[in-house]
């Protein structure tokens, strides 16, 4: 179902940066676990302000997720989508953390990819980026005490988007590690809540003010062990030729770009790669290349760490142009797909 028409105008392609530019169209699906089919069909409507009660779930208690997936011209014109159903099946685990019934995957998808033709033409050329979605799960029903909700909604707009980091970034970027942890162990790390990512923008700017890109947190238990940054996984490669990433458990999101470069180092490339805990200081020690991957990061050099007092510099990024060239191959329809990843629009 589509209500209303819009014509919002197009950006500058060339001074596309990671910021809303606002589209013609969003999705719209109401939900009632009162109600079967849980979620109606949903339907496309013009970009705008949403109505909600003050009283709200989302309003008081934060009880939302949200996720972030990206469409791309190729250079024959087809517009793709990158992995739209881990990005659903993802949604569906991060809302049933948070006790809100599941989003259906195929419908997901579908949204996805119908939101997409619908805003065709604010999908930039491949040169100059790509269409950004953000699909939201959220507990609309008005509510004062804390507890389960019945009623829900699901949006999903989207906006052309650049760089992440504005210029690039590249030469990497500096992060300053935190004797601290990002979430609580048992928390919501896994899931994709909106709560976890409102919790770090302090943080992250205070180092932001004193030159650093971003901060990686160490866990929560031993702050010792690497964990994320404010929204990527980190990888690190040593000294022995061994890649080696966090493995995920409840203070760690499951990245859907991380699970990307694990399959395409392994599966592709043939890397020896190791999903386990991985202390700072070896790091330090036997680090030679680092990178951070992430929907919005997409596979960022790491060039310099800086723990207490010492600083570590990264200084090659061999392995990541090699595992980004492969990435950006599949997501822009250049090379072969064998994981059945890419869903044309």
């Amino acid at each position: 179902m589509m209500t209303g028409q819009n014509n919002k105008p197009i950006p500058d392609w060339e001074t596309l940066t990671f910021s809303l530019t606002e589209t013609d169209f969003m999705y719209r699906s109401l939900g009632n676990t009162e109600s079967d089919p849980v979620w109606n069909e949903g339907a496309y409507i013009p970009f705008e302000d949403i109505r909600i009660s003050p009283a709200a779930a989302l309003m008081s208690y934060g009880v939302g997720v949200f996720e972030g997936l990206k469409a791309q011209r190729t250079t024959g014109g087809k517009i793709l989508l990158f992995r739209p159903d881990a990005n659903g099946r993802r949604m569906q685990s991060s809302a049933e953390r948070l006790m809100m019934p599941p989003f259906p995957v195929e419908q997901f998808v579908e949204s996805c990819v119908e939101l997409v033709r619908r805003n065709e033409r604010f999908v930039p050329p491949p040169e100059y980026g790509s269409l950004y979605l953000r699909p939201m799960q959220h507990a609309i029903e008005p509510q004062l005490g804390l507890g389960p909700c019945s009623k829900l909604a699901t949006h999903i707009f989207c906006s052309p988007v650049g760089s992440y980091f504005r210029g690039g970034c590249p030469q990497g970027v500096r992060l300053k590690v935190l004797e601290q942890g990002r979430v609580a162990p048992g928390g919501t790390g896994s899931a994709k809540a909106m709560g976890n990512y409102a919790g770090a923008i302090w943080v992250a700017q205070q180092w932001k003010d004193q030159g650093f890109d971003d901060v990686l947190y160490l866990d929560s238990h031993h702050l010792k062990y690497l964990t994320e940054t404010s929204g990527s996984n980190p990888f690190v490669l040593l000294r022995s030729g061994v890649l080696v990433t966090p493995p995920l458990d409840s203070q760690i999101l499951p990245g859907i770009t991380r699970d990307s470069t694990l399959r395409i180092a392994r599966e592709l490339l043939n890397l020896d790669v190791e999903e386990r805990a991985l202390p700072i200081q070896e790091v330090i020690e036997e680090g030679v290349e680092m990178f951070c991957t992430g929907t919005a990061w997409t596979l960022l050099s790491v060039r310099e760490l800086v723990y207490n007092d010492q600083v570590k510099l990264l200084e090659t990024e061999e392995l990541r142009g090699e595992l980004l060239k492969v990435l950006r191959g599949i997501q822009a329809g250049d090379r072969e797909d064998p994981f059945d990843w890419i869903r044309e629009v």
